[in-house]
């Protein structure tokens, strides 16, 4: 197993389904909220996976997060604070700090940043390519070990090179530990 970094937050409006992996509505108060504060914050230090491939698309500021959530409980959003580990070596998070609930969700093999793409969601859940059916995902709709995801991963490589029956999403895929943090 790879060593994962915790590399921060992720927050998501919550939604009704059976997968709850990285792709998802995040960071909604770019364009839901009239403050502009966080969409700026957003893009001067989040935003940075596509320029820089060390990066995944994370928060480290506590601070940011909680006025993030106080934000969203006063326009009276469901939300989710995601707390994301992967091999990318930024941004890096000090977990200890952190001392809230949690509650592994499962891992994920999305985009770093951006629209955060999950192969998951969009070749496994789908049914849109029929090989992959044999894979057994949790719960969540996400792998429960890194080792099954890495699994996947390899698979999903071999297929795309020995086949060009379906069309696969390229981009630069990254393996996601997710774990649902709850902070007071």
């Amino acid at each position: 197993m790879i060593d994962l970094k915790c590399n921060g937050f992720v927050i998501q409006r919550n939604t009704k389904t059976n997968y709850k992996g990285i792709e998802g509505d995040n960071w909604y108060l770019n364009y839901c909220s009239n403050n502009q504060y966080f969409r700026e914050f957003y893009e001067q230090n989040i935003d940075r996976a596509w320029d820089n491939e060390e990066y995944v698309d994370c928060c480290t500021s506590y601070e940011y997060v909680k006025k993030y959530i106080e934000e969203s409980v006063k326009m009276g959003i469901d939300f989710k604070v995601l707390l994301c580990s992967t091999c990318k070596k930024k941004p890096i998070l000090d977990k200890v700090r952190i001392g809230q609930n949690e509650r592994i969700l499962g891992y994920d093999y999305a985009y770093s940043g951006g629209s955060y793409y999950s192969s998951i969601l969009n070749d496994i859940l789908s049914k849109r390519i029929k090989e992959f059916e044999k894979f057994q995902l949790n719960e969540n709709g996400l792998f429960n070990s890194y080792e099954e995801v890495a699994g996947f991963s390899l698979y999903r490589k071999k297929l795309k090179e020995a086949t060009s029956r379906y069309d696969f999403e390229e981009g630069d895929f990254v393996i996601y530990k997710i774990t649902e943090i709850y902070i007071n």
